[in-house]
Formats: C-alpha cells, sequence, structure tokens
C-alpha cells in the first residue's frame, strides 16, 4: 500500500506533538524521583492542603451539581424568553479569567463589598479569606461547567417522552425525578466529576480570595516559587493522577450513555 505525502505528514505531526506533550510529565516523574518528593506529600502542613482542597471542592461541587442542574434544566426544557442572554450571562465564568473572577468576588463579598459590606455591618460576617471564600470561589468557577453538562444531557432526552409523561398526567416535578434525571444520569454524573476536578485545581480565582489559606494549587506556585521541589512535584503529580482518574471516569461515563 503506496503511503501518501499527506499521512506522511500527519503521522509525523502527530509524533512531534507526542513529544511536546510528553516532555512535561517525563520532566516532572523525573524530579518526583530525583526529589524524593513521596514523603514530602505525608507532612502535617501538605496533608492539611489536601484536606482543605479536598473538603472545599466537594462543598462547591455539590453546590454547583444543584444549581447547574437547575440552570441547564431552565435553558434547556423550559426555554424561556431570553434564554440565550442569560445562559450566555451564567456562562460567563467559563471564559473569565480566574484572577478577574477572583477580584470580582473581592468587589462583592469581601468586607467593603457590594454584598460583604452589609453582611458584615449587620452580623460582623466577614467572607472573603476564610474555608468559606475557597467555596465560593470554586462555586462560581464551575457552575457553567455543570450547567452545559446538565443542558447536553437534556437535550439528548427524547422531547417525546417528556410530552408522553405530562399526557399521563405528570406534573413537572414527577417528569424531572421519575423522567429526565434517570435517562441523563450518565452524562451528569460525568459533568460532576469533571467539575470537582475542576474545583479541586483551580487557581486564579482562589488565589484572590484565600487569605492566609492554601489549596493544592495554590500550594504547589508558593513551593515551586520558593525552590521547595519536593513539595510542588508531590502535589502536581497527585493533580496529574487525578485528572487522568478523571478523564478516564469521564470516558466510560461517555460511552455507557451512548
Amino acid at each position: 500500500m503506496k503511503i501518501s505525502g499527506f499521512s506522511t505528514l500527519t503521522t509525523l505531526l502527530v509524533l512531534a506533538a507526542g513529544l511536546f506533550f510528553s516532555a512535561p510529565f517525563a520532566a516532572l516523574l523525573h524530579s518526583f524521583v530525583s526529589a524524593d518528593a513521596l514523603l514530602k506529600l505525608f507532612e502535617r502542613q501538605v496533608l492539611l492542603v489536601i484536606a482543605t482542597s479536598l473538603l472545599t471542592a466537594s462543598l462547591a461541587t455539590g453546590l454547583a451539581a444543584v444549581v447547574g442542574t437547575v440552570l441547564g434544566y431552565h435553558f434547556t426544557i423550559r426555554k424561556r424568553g431570553g434564554g440565550r442572554w442569560l445562559k450566555t450571562f451564567f456562562s460567563l465564568p467559563l471564559v473569565l479569567p480566574p484572577s478577574a473572577a477572583g477580584y470580582m468576588l473581592l468587589l462583592a463579598f469581601g468586607r467593603y463589598g457590594l454584598l460583604g459590606a452589609p453582611l458584615y455591618q449587620a452580623f460582623s460576617l466577614q467572607i472573603m479569606f476564610s474555608t468559606a471564600a475557597l467555596v465560593i470561589a470554586q462555586f462560581f468557577v464551575i457552575t457553567p461547567l455543570m450547567m452545559q453538562a446538565a443542558s447536553s444531557a437534556f437535550q439528548q432526552v427524547p422531547q417525546s417522552l417528556v410530552q408522553a409523561s405530562h399526557s399521563l398526567g405528570a406534573d413537572e416535578w414527577t417528569t424531572f425525578f421519575k423522567v429526565l434525571l434517570p435517562l441523563s444520569r450518565p452524562v451528569l454524573v460525568a459533568g460532576v466529576i469533571t467539575a470537582f476536578a475542576r474545583a479541586i485545581g483551580e487557581f486564579g480565582a482562589t488565589m484572590m480570595v484565600a487569605g492566609r489559606l492554601k489549596t493544592i494549587p495554590i500550594m504547589i506556585y508558593t513551593k515551586a516559587m520558593g525552590g521547595d521541589a519536593g513539595v510542588a512535584d508531590g502535589l502536581s503529580l497527585l493533580l496529574v493522577l487525578l485528572s487522568f482518574c478523571v478523564l478516564l471516569l469521564v470516558n466510560l461515563l461517555g460511552d455507557r450513555g451512548r
């Protein structure tokens, strides 16, 4: 079989891309072994940061799963007027620079912010630079992801089934919980997993509101800048492995959904 020039060119491009994308992972693994970084992951300070990241990401993902699913339902099934404009508005955090998103949250929920000032004056409640601030930042960033996943999931449900449910006397609640959610479960679960991974890896927005608190990405940055390669290597490899598992799960759920 004669190999065309185009096939040769694409093969060379794939090999070159493979080498380029493999280099950072190979470098991280080499540095991880050289720095004996595994032991660094069991230091008390590092374990506390990992626990903080898991806690805040879990809380933010739980909130985003509920709100994002409702938003996806509203814009996909109900299709009220102005839905395209509103859906675009709720999708903005997907394309906003994370640092800008964090700054906006400071302006809104800071001690002298639009919402933060009344809360502080009435209840002496300071949201920023606390664990709640981390949850809010992660929630703000990942909710559009969950909304997009829910919209995609609900679009795949045949409208004839929804109409049949209504024709049999089922109200919106029953149709939502008995028809839409079961048929959309694989895509919704994939969306939740992806949102969790995005939350635990969020850096820019959380960095702006964290104060002295640290999450895994923030500690990677501070340790790398401070010359502590061991901790930075260990946490980076941990996030790489987590991301790989997330992508694998999402692909398996996608195959199951199809």
